[in-house]
């Protein structure tokens, strides 16, 4: 049976987010994995997953390719590290999961890799939320439209963010495990700041 088997973080508020990195090859089948963040979105999570990719840039030909894509819920991690070039067999899964209409993909400062996600990879998100604009016209500050993830949070939640503090001071010295945590406090940082401006 498919499960998050990776390690569980405690979150400022005494609730856990279980973890998963995947490291994704021509046979990994991310579907599964998929099935439990759709399920977790729309059991626990207002029908939001945080989402953020990373890149990397590919000299000849020179084009973005997608290096890594994180999607979080309110109990839930996933990590999935992509190959480059990234298969496209196994991916399509996840090309299918950004085109779900039964979820709303919520980011901070997303709209460049919206852009890069279509013109390289032909992956069009079709429900997707900007956090820092929604925050920006909640609040009435055009400023927090513009905020990274931990300036937006910090400004919406007043939450303590010393343990990522922590870890990302030292971030080349870290294991992976502890970015994995990183990236854990991220996305329910997110989360958090969308439920209390979705509320």
């Amino acid at each position: 049976m498919t499960s998050f088997d990776g390690p569980k973080f405690k979150m400022t508020d005494g609730t856990y987010v279980q973890t998963k990195s995947i490291d994704v090859g021509s046979t990994t089948d991310i579907s599964p994995y998929l099935s439990l963040i759709r399920e977790d979105s729309i059991t626990n999570s207002n029908r939001a997953v945080i989402f953020d990719v990373n890149w990397e840039t590919e000299t000849k030909p020179s084009k973005w390719s997608l290096s890594s894509v994180k999607l979080s819920t309110r109990n839930l991690c996933l990590v999935l590290k992509l190959p480059s070039p990234p298969f496209h067999d196994n991916l399509k899964d996840l090309y299918r999961f950004f085109a779900s209409k039964f979820v709303t993909f919520v980011g901070v400062q997303i709209e460049e890799d919206l852009n890069l996600l279509r013109e390289n990879h032909g992956v069009v998100i079709r429900n997707v939320i900007e956090v820092g604009k929604l925050a920006a016209k909640a609040r009435g500050t055009l400023l927090l439209e513009y905020l990274g993830t931990r300036e937006l949070a910090h400004r919406v939640l007043w939450s303590d963010l010393s343990r990522l503090d922590s870890i990302e001071s030292k971030w080349e010295e870290r294991g992976s495990e502890e970015r994995l945590e990183a990236a854990a406090i991220e996305g329910w940082l997110i989360f958090n700041v969308w439920d209390q401006l979705y509320e």
